[in-house]
């Protein structure tokens, strides 16, 4: 491919990792269009913000006078891939385009936090001349960059294509059940990834990242033989005071994010700056920091308290419902969660965690998100009913008594399309 190449069509825009990419290539003085399916998902705001075009997939969209680029959920079986690749135009997908497209590559990893801790690092970097990808479909381009951060992802080995000067691994859980026979695959495939990289920052406290082995292994966590070491943590409600010591620094940062989580998302972020030896004021950064879309976004409807959240691994719920009662405790009694589950997979395979994790609040469950991964099944739909057995069915009804209810947190949870029932609750729709 010729870098010189200024028009792209992308297939699968709307994904999180596709729209953030056609908003960098955008910045980069690019003509830029794609095509998807017709349902709504959140991206589509930022590509309208930018201006740029996208269509239904019809293989009428393939004329050939762009380069395209294919979504890693699509293959042949897609209208346009299928055009694309039977009159031979030029063509890579998505990691495959990143890969040969970007230099001087940073990549956050980890099953849990790449995109929080993608957003911190972009906002710790920002004064430095950067281009970012950041999975929830927000990116910026920059003709020269100095650093170019982007989401590294586990599934199907994609993160292997991947040369990285850093790879931050966050954490390694068992996820993506349809693709990893078990957790110690999921370690082997980090470990590969590692390989790629020159340097690697890894989260100390969890027990998988800590078996990867690497040359230039930097290590951050509250075990005390970490290279930064977490120490002096204390909870507020609305956040954290936190002491991170190295050799050469010993810093008290007050960390503004709620749940445990982000304090190594935050830690993760801070070891980096200093591993590039950058002068960040990182506590004013963090001052000035907003969490990403879909990450514990916030709205006050009718005296309720409406999040909208991706979780949807058993670790990242319980993360999330941890966060909320930090910061909401006079809620405790008055949480309901409105919960799309995200492949019959995933779901299924991890029923024993799923099980435990709604015991204290009111639980909605709407029908598993049907996606280009998994087609929608009625029988998996009842096996799924079984595992959340003390759940109500999510419905219009649903919607309508949401709507009328008071001064009560109500989380729409999943990484599907279920969040964009909301505004039907606050009656935009």
């Amino acid at each position: 491919m010729n870098k010189l190449t200024s028009k792209f069509y992308l297939v699968g825009i709307k994904g999180t990792g596709m729209s953030s990419l056609a908003l960098i290539l955008k910045d980069m003085n690019n003509d830029v269009v794609g095509s998807d399916n017709s349902t709504y998902y959140f991206t589509e705001d930022n590509l309208v913000n930018k201006n740029i075009k996208y269509y239904e997939f019809n293989k009428n969209n393939i004329t050939g006078d762009h380069y395209y680029i294919i979504g890693n959920a699509y293959n042949y079986d897609n209208i346009e891939v299928k055009e694309i690749m039977d009159n031979k135009y030029e063509y890579m997908y998505y990691s495959d385009f990143i890969e040969n497209f970007f230099d001087k590559k940073i990549g956050i990893s980890g099953t849990h936090g790449k995109t929080t801790t993608t957003s911190i690092c972009a906002k710790f970097l920002e004064d430095f001349n950067i281009s970012y990808l950041i999975g929830n479909g927000e990116g910026k381009g920059c003709l020269n960059y100095n650093y170019f951060l982007f989401e590294a992802c586990e599934y199907k080995n994609n993160f292997h294509k991947y040369s990285y000067d850093y790879l931050i691994i966050n954490n390694i859980d068992y996820d993506h059940v349809d693709f990893f026979k078990d957790i110690d695959e999921v370690v082997e495939s980090f470990q590969e990834a590692s390989y790629n990289a020159l340097n690697i920052i890894i989260n100390n406290d969890d027990e998988n990242a800590r078996k990867i082995n690497h040359v230039n292994k930097i290590t951050y966590g509250m075990r005390y033989d970490s290279d930064y070491v977490i120490a002096d943590v204390k909870e507020y409600r609305d956040g954290f005071l936190v002491r991170v010591i190295s050799k050469y620094n010993d810093d008290l940062l007050k960390v503004p994010l709620v749940g445990l989580h982000n304090v190594y998302n935050v830690v993760a972020s801070y070891v980096l700056v200093k591993e590039l030896g950058l002068d960040v004021n990182i506590q004013s950064k963090l001052y000035e920091y907003k969490l990403p879309k879909k990450r514990m976004e916030e709205s006050i409807i009718n005296g309720n308290i409406i999040i909208d959240d991706y979780a949807h691994h058993p670790r990242e719920i319980k993360a999330l419902l941890n966060a909320v009662k930090q910061k909401y405790k006079e809620y405790k009694n008055d949480i309901i969660v409105v919960f799309q589950p995200h492949t019959y997979s995933r779901t299924i395979k991890l029923k024993d965690e799923f099980k435990d994790l709604f015991t204290d609040v009111t639980l909605y469950l709407a029908k598993t998100y049907s996606s280009a991964r998994e087609k929608e099944n009625k029988d998996l739909d009842n096996v799924v009913k079984k595992i959340f057995s003390n759940a109500i069915d999510y419905d219009e009804e649903t919607i309508e008594y949401l709507k009328k209810v008071k001064n009560k947190i109500i989380i729409f949870l999943g990484a599907g399309i279920i969040a964009n029932d909301i505004k039907k609750i606050i009656c935009i729709i």
